[in-house]
């Protein structure tokens, strides 16, 4: 049998060196500590501060709401997704870039909302340093595929989400350009918001979505990590609506109860398409 030769004067084929995070890691990282130091700031003030939030009622109301489930829930787990990506958790990695996403797009209605308040420049600062971050975690997020198994039937999950929403959508759209009849949210939120909740869901959900559930379905590396982000930002963001809804039904406007039932229907498909695309599972 013939035996390999190996050079003298060349060592041995082995694993490339294990060089760390690069430097766009490592800024990603500090530009997320700063989003979560931000965050504290505006969404603690958000609560305290009596009149910072102009307009109705309800509005008023869904904003300290989303105030209150960012620091209770999305502040935690960016922290947590972050520290775990430092320490060089694979899961940490992929759900640390879901939380910036939902950031972006928790704080989105804060920027674009019609009318300014004292916190508009540290709400646009969240924006920003979120999507920076977020942009230069993706240029070094470890792709992979994992669990297999369940790729598939999160995709459609997720392609199902985004049949539904666009449906739900167009419906509205329809009944709008045939008979005038603006479209309404489950919130008697004023007509600006519920055009703006709907131009955001069709630009920033919708989408991310389509492709994540597309690149999971057809089990490629980046659709797993595209798709665990885009479980989590997804799932974490229904929190918001939860806390929102709360907020209106405590502060008397009519018609809005505290909880439905299926409130938390989607928030635990998407937990449960995360656990299930994260977990050890070893095929046989």
């Amino acid at each position: 049998m013939d035996e390999a030769r190996v050079s003298p004067t060349r060592p041995p084929a082995s694993d490339p060196p294990c060089t760390g995070p690069g430097p766009r890691t490592r800024a990603a990282w500090w530009l997320s500590g700063l989003v979560v130091l931000l965050t504290v700031v505006a969404a603690s003030a958000g609560l305290v501060t009596d009149g910072l939030y102009p307009g109705p009622t309800v509005l008023v109301a869904r904003f300290r709401g989303n105030d209150l489930a960012t620091l209770v829930a999305g502040v935690p787990l960016l922290t947590v997704s972050l520290i775990a990506a430092v320490r060089g958790s694979v899961r940490g990695g992929l759900v640390w870039p879901g939380m910036l996403a939902y950031s972006i797009y928790n704080y989105a209605y804060y920027v674009y909302d019609p009318a300014f308040n004292d916190l508009f420049p540290l709400h646009v600062a969240i924006v920003v340093v979120s999507a920076t971050s977020l942009g230069l975690a993706l240029t070094d997020l470890d792709v992979a595929v994992r669990a297999r198994w369940a790729m598939r039937w999160a995709g459609g999950l997720l392609l199902l989400l985004a049949a539904a929403t666009t449906g739900m959508y167009g419906v509205s759209l329809v009944r709008l350009a045939a008979g005038g009849e603006p479209p309404s949210d489950v919130l008697p939120l004023p007509q600006a918001q519920v055009h703006l909740g709907m131009a955001l869901d069709l630009t920033m959900i919708v989408p991310t979505l389509v492709l994540a559930g597309v690149l999971l379905w057809r089990r490629s590396a980046w659709g797993h990590a595209l798709g665990v982000a885009t479980c989590v930002y997804v799932g974490a963001y229904q929190l918001n609506y939860l806390a929102a809804r709360y907020f209106v039904a405590r502060a008397g406007v009519r018609d809005v109860a505290y909880a439905e039932p299926l409130d938390l229907l989607i928030p635990a498909l998407l937990l449960t398409a995360v656990l299930a695309l994260v977990v050890d599972h070893r095929e046989g």
